[in-house]
C-alpha cells in the first residue's frame, strides 16, 4: 500500500470516528435555566415569524412544563406552550426549548443556559 493511499485511509476513518461528535454539539437535556433570552419563533398555519423583543414567564424549565411568551413591544402574550424539547449548546451556552420532541418549528432561543 502506497504511504499517500495509507494517508488517504487514516483521514477517511478519523474523520468517520469524529462526524458523530461533532454532530452532537447540541444535546437533549430534560430541563434548563437562562439568563436571558435571544428570540421566539414562531409558527402557525404554515407560517413563521421571529421575535427579538420578547420575555418567558419562568426563568427555568423541565421538558413537560408550560411556558408563556410575551412580547415586549406590545405587551400581550403571543402564545403559551407545552415544553416537548430541550436542546443544549455546549459550546456557546445557548437552549433551544421547543414544542415538538423532534425538530421544533415553534421554538424559544436562550442564553446563558445551564443544565
Amino acid at each position: 500500500m502506497s504511504i499517500t493511499r495509507l494517508v488517504s485511509v487514516k483521514l477517511t476513518l478519523f474523520c468517520i470516528l469524529l462526524l458523530p461528535f461533532m454532530a452532537s454539539a447540541q444535546v437533549a437535556v430534560s430541563g434548563a435555566e437562562w439568563t436571558s433570552v435571544s428570540n421566539f419563533k414562531f409558527c402557525s398555519g404554515g407560517t413563521c415569524e421571529t421575535f427579538r423583543k420578547v420575555k418567558l414567564s419562568v426563568n427555568s424549565i423541565e421538558v413537560g412544563q408550560g411556558v408563556s411568551v410575551i412580547n415586549l413591544d406590545t405587551g400581550k402574550e403571543i402564545t403559551e406552550f407545552l415544553v416537548r424539547s430541550i436542546k443544549y449548546g455546549r459550546q456557546v451556552k445557548m437552549c433551544w426549548i421547543g414544542d415538538n420532541e423532534g425538530l421544533s418549528e415553534t421554538y424559544i432561543t436562550v442564553v446563558g443556559c445551564k443544565r
